[in-house]
């Protein structure tokens, strides 16, 4: 039982380290976007009308 309790709290520990290192490097997006995708396709086409518009504003061009 205690081997067990143990794991646990060890897998929670590196879930919080990795969670803590999502965001501080700023990862969250690209997952967010994939979720978003799935469950909200009016939220992704609004990101990419919103992506466009700021593009055609900077002078950049579309890839």
């Amino acid at each position: 039982m205690f081997v067990v309790l143990a794991a646990l709290a060890v897998i929670l520990g590196l879930f919080v380290l990795l969670a803590r290192r999502i965001r501080r490097r700023g990862l969250t997006g690209g997952v967010v976007s994939v979720a978003e995708e799935i469950y909200r396709p009016s939220a992704q086409r609004s990101r990419v009308v919103i992506q466009a518009e700021v593009r055609a504003e900077a002078g950049t061009p579309d890839v």
